[in-house]
């Protein structure tokens, strides 16, 4: 059985909070990925934490980007990529 080369995510969108794509290593990892180790918002669940991967995986629907997310309580969690954003000082200050 031979693995399939991940198809590119479709029509991301625009603006300062659409996620980039990097480069696909070999386990289909986004190893280069600019957000990686930085702090992200999962917009369906609301938690933060900092991305520690980005997995392509097959689904019947195709190839599905899925993020990991890793909190300060350090039990990671996944989002779909489409649903995460930058976690920038302004969020912080809204927040107080």
């Amino acid at each position: 059985m031979t693995a399939s080369r991940p198809r590119k995510a479709s029509s991301l969108g625009t603006g300062v909070n659409t996620v980039p794509q990097g480069k696909v290593g070999p386990f289909f990892h986004e190893d280069n990925h600019p957000w990686l180790t930085t702090e992200v918002r999962d917009v369906a669940s609301g938690g933060e934490g900092t991305l520690t991967a980005i997995v392509h995986e097959e689904s019947r629907a195709g190839t599905v980007r899925v993020a990991h997310i890793r909190p300060a309580s350090g039990v990671e969690w996944t989002a779909a990529v489409t649903n995460i954003r930058l976690v920038t000082s302004s969020d912080h200050v809204q927040q107080q």
